[in-house]
């Protein structure tokens, strides 16, 4: 697919969506399940820290203890509930049955290296999110980690879909276009969408739903906290890498919405140092 062949009378959104039959896993990831829960020994904590390293086998975890199946009294929302519902011999089946395919390795080494990219800024999302989160009493701490880990899931797929579009997509953004830009204009939606639409189709709870929205406005206060600690955390994620970039107030890389939400503008930079310190703190501990 490229710009100019796309059918306009299709809809960008479910034509992509439906290249992403499966929600893939790191190999390694998948070992480390099947090695830990064939022991005896090993705790739900522990088993937890092997799961939510990973975007597409915490997506797989929280649909199957979503589905219809288990007729659950509540929606699940948090890995560690999972865990809880399905048990180690389902989350053990589930990670066998898992197959191969990597989600964040590419047919080339440019497309393996910005899905990793991505896979690291959503892990670090994901530990700023928690981070923040346990200073709202409103926000669970695992809701909010499980949402920072998936809210780019959306960006892989786009890429999986035509990898030579966007590739064009990256040019553009490296030339300064800003991304959810780039790929509204080469794709006809963004990954935004795309990550929506995607949980959705997994049965993930509305919650989740709503906060992987992180670049909009929440239509309601309801939803407006968790999403407001995706959309912060992503930031501050990309500043733990990359740095702040240029001379703009601090503010201005932020979704504007997202820092009322929070009331974090006025002391902002201590925000931002704090969710990189703790961004570093888990990944040495990782």
């Amino acid at each position: 697919m490229s710009a100019a062949q796309f059918d306009l009378s299709e809809d960008p959104v479910a034509h992509i969506v439906s290249t992403a039959k499966d929600v893939a896993v790191l190999p390694q990831v998948v070992f480390k399940i099947l090695e830990n829960t064939g022991s005896t020994e090993i705790s739900a904590g522990e088993l937890e820290k092997c799961i939510v390293v990973d975007p597409g086998f915490s997506a797989k975890v929280l649909a199957m203890a979503n589905s219809a199946f288990f007729a659950l009294p509540k929606r699940v929302t948090s890995i560690k509930e999972a865990i809880a519902f399905l048990g180690f011999k389902q989350v053990r089946t589930l990670a066998m049955n898992a197959g191969v395919f990597d989600l964040f390795v590419g047919k080339t080494d440019r497309e393996s290296l910005r899905r990793r990219a991505w896979w690291r800024h959503s892990l670090d999302t994901a530990n700023c999110s928690k981070w923040i989160a346990g200073h709202f009493h409103k926000l669970n701490p695992d809701e909010a980690y499980a949402a920072g880990l998936l809210h780019l899931i959306g960006r892989t797929i786009m890429d999986r879909s035509d990898p030579e579009l966007y590739t064009t997509v990256m040019a553009a953004v490296d030339k300064g276009v800003p991304d959810l830009l780039s790929e509204r204009h080469f794709f006809f939606c963004d990954h935004v969408d795309i990550t929506e639409a995607v949980c959705c189709k997994w049965g993930l709870p509305s919650e989740l739903v709503s906060a992987v929205c992180y670049s909009r406005p929440p239509k309601s206060d309801e939803d407006g906290f968790l999403r407001a600690c995706v959309a912060v955390s992503h930031v501050i994620a990309g500043m733990a890498i990359n740095g702040v970039g240029d001379d703009r107030p601090l503010s201005d890389h932020f979704f504007g919405w997202s820092l009322e939400f929070l009331n974090i503008t006025s002391n902002l930079k201590e925000w931002v140092d704090a969710g990189i310190a703790a961004i570093a703190s888990a990944q040495h501990a990782g």
